[in-house]
């Protein structure tokens, strides 16, 4: 089993965090709707047009976010911050290693999740980014064990974060071997929490606190995770 990964509380922008728990073709016109958001919010409006505005004709926000795309700008938008982190100023370019391996992340992932929200980007944001300021050597996990342990669980969910962080932390407890056979078994989630140690379900709902601050979510562990 790979080094333990602890969950730390970070600091992430609320208002691009946002954009990823949403289902944002549920807002109608995606355009429409992102060019309102970001003009509602000046300091986000200028820290596009300053990053991707010179590669767009007159910095039309409505050009960066055309020309772009939303699947792709919204890697870039992670990268900007992810290079803020490390290097304390917004980066002239964007690291593309960066922005591959947040949307490479998100594909792996992809057939387990709901068409439409970026919770799986979100993850990957918050996972970078948590590496970044705990100096780690890696961000992710073991991805071919969570991958298959996804899935065993023969469900599509919204919220995929919090399924691979409830997945990660079981197996971390209790190893992959006992893992699996709980989910072959149809345990629920909840019966399997009951499989926990105290320390061990402490640890679940502290690292749960943690990702829950850092996502502005308080509220998700009184929540299914599904």
């Amino acid at each position: 089993m790979e080094q333990t990964k602890n969950f730390k509380s970070i600091s992430l922008p609320d208002y691009f965090t946002y954009l990823l728990k949403i289902d944002i073709h549920k807002k109608g016109s995606l355009t429409q709707f992102l060019n309102t958001y970001i003009l509602e919010r000046p300091g986000f409006h200028g820290l596009l047009l300053k990053s991707f505005g010179k590669e767009i004709q007159g910095k039309s926000l409505d050009g960066i976010i055309n020309s772009i795309g939303w699947y792709t700008l919204r890697a870039k938008i992670a990268g900007l911050f992810m290079s803020y982190k490390e290097n304390g100023e917004f980066p002239e370019e964007i690291d593309p290693t960066d922005v591959d391996e947040l949307l490479v992340f998100e594909e792996k992932i992809k057939p387990f999740t709901v068409e439409g929200y970026s919770r799986g980007l979100l993850f990957a944001f918050y996972l970078k980014m948590s590496q970044i300021n705990g100096k780690d050597s890696k961000a992710f996990f073991e991805e071919p064990t969570m991958i298959k342990l996804l899935s065993m669980t023969k469900i599509k969910t919204v919220k995929i974060d919090w399924l691979l962080f409830s997945l990660y932390q079981f197996y971390i407890s209790l190893g992959e071997e006992k893992i699996i056979f709980l989910l072959k078994s149809n345990h629920s989630f909840k019966k399997i929490m009951s499989t926990l140690s105290s320390d061990q379900r402490k640890r679940f709902f502290m690292d749960g606190l943690s990702y829950a601050y850092s996502i502005n979510e308080k509220e998700a562990l009184t929540n299914s995770v599904c």
